[in-house]
């Protein structure tokens, strides 16, 4: 019988957390401010390999999250946004595509005490960027299952700390056009990293983080968060 690939697993992995999730939601419980709203700004490097190549994709991307709060064990949401994908070899290097990422999401919280709270969340990103010339066009398309566990302590009544684990995977296809007329599909591989920031409560005005990751990405993430 022939072994699952790592991708299909990492993707079906993603998806059954999601598709779990949507099946468990369902009591909804009253709350004043529902909506749980962020905005990202992102900046983070993936290395990736195809037969004959290896490469590295800086991104950077500015968007918003979205989760309801109905019930803290199952959050659905949603992210979206806008994405710049910069590739260092190949048809893309000359060029700078950007475009949109958006996807599912599901969080929520396993355990929660006095100080520490326990987190997990599944996402399913789909990134597309193209850009073009005279010469040559070029469209990248990216999708990235991940799966996210935090813990959360709270150092003083306003500031806690993050530390956690990522598990997921990359996958790339690029379109070339043009000058060059060739696809090639770019990856990476599965990894399990982590990621640790700290987070600062403003009472009314939400939450401001900065988290830095060593995954799938490595990078840097600001966000700001307020509740609705």
């Amino acid at each position: 019988m022939p072994r699952p690939s790592p991708r299909r697993f990492t993707h079906a992995l993603t998806l059954a957390a999601l598709t779990a999730a949507s099946a468990v939601y369902g009591e909804v419980l009253p709350d004043e401010e529902p909506l749980d709203f962020g905005l990202h700004l992102t900046r983070l490097k993936t290395d990736l390999r195809a037969p004959g190549r290896n490469d590295t994709a800086r991104i950077r991307q500015i968007g918003i999250s979205a989760f309801d709060r109905h019930t803290p064990s199952i959050q659905p949401g949603m992210l979206l946004g806008y994405a710049w994908i910069d590739l260092e070899r190949g048809p893309a290097a000359a060029l700078a595509p950007e475009g949109y990422y958006i996807g599912p999401a599901v969080r929520g919280e396993l355990w929660q005490g006095a100080r520490f709270t326990f987190t997990a969340t599944a996402s399913y990103l789909y990134q597309r960027v193209h850009d073009s010339n005279s010469a040559q066009a070029v469209t990248l398309q990216w999708y990235q299952p991940q799966l996210d566990l935090d813990l959360l302590g709270r150092l003083t009544r306003s500031l806690r700390v993050r530390v956690g684990a990522t598990y997921g995977r990359a996958d790339a296809e690029e379109r070339s056009s043009g000058a060059i007329n060739q696809s090639a599909s770019l990856t990476r591989d599965a990894v399990l990293g982590g990621r640790a920031g700290l987070e600062l409560d403003l009472g009314d005005r939400g939450q401001i983080g900065l988290t830095m990751h060593q995954a799938i990405s490595d990078g840097v993430e600001l966000y700001f968060q307020r509740r609705f």
